[in-house]
């Protein structure tokens, strides 16, 4: 079991966070959780750390997205220790009229398949729902 950890290549340095130079030397790297020695550098799957989150984990498999989602924001289910991805097709869904979109990711065991769950919400509290199966790859609309 191990720790994903966005960090500075350099440990013992001390910086300012205002540097504009900081970003570009972090890197993603896996410790292990009793120790917490640095075991594993990543290479991130998309080549930047920089404008991405986490939107979940699950059995050490990452769901990743921009830092600010955006209508047409590409999703991608990343597994760090074997460095492999994939990138979620893009929904079918007119999206553009969101104004506030969210996304959380799991796993169900009862039907062995990974989830991401997107929510989209506009001012006027009109609201959506959608879930993309890994297994199926594919998005379904959620109706309330």
């Amino acid at each position: 079991v191990y720790l994903l950890c966005l960090h500075h290549q350099d440990f013992e340095r001390k910086f300012d966070v205002d540097d504009p130079f900081v970003k570009q030397d972090l890197q993603w790297s896996l410790f292990s959780n009793e120790t917490f020695e640095q075991r594993f550098k990543l290479k991130h799957p998309l080549g930047s750390t920089e404008h991405f989150g986490i939107y979940g984990s699950s059995n050490g498999v990452l769901c990743i997205s921009d830092e600010i989602l955006k209508p047409k924001s590409r999703i991608h289910i990343w597994n760090p220790t074997i460095g492999k991805y994939r990138t979620v097709p893009l929904s079918i869904t007119d999206d553009t009229k969101f104004g506030y979109i969210a996304l959380q990711f799991g796993f169900n065991p009862v039907v062995n398949d990974y989830k991401v769950v997107r929510m989209m919400c506009m001012d006027n509290k009109a609201f959506a729902v959608e879930v993309f199966s890994l297994a199926t790859n594919s998005w379904k609309m959620i109706e309330a």
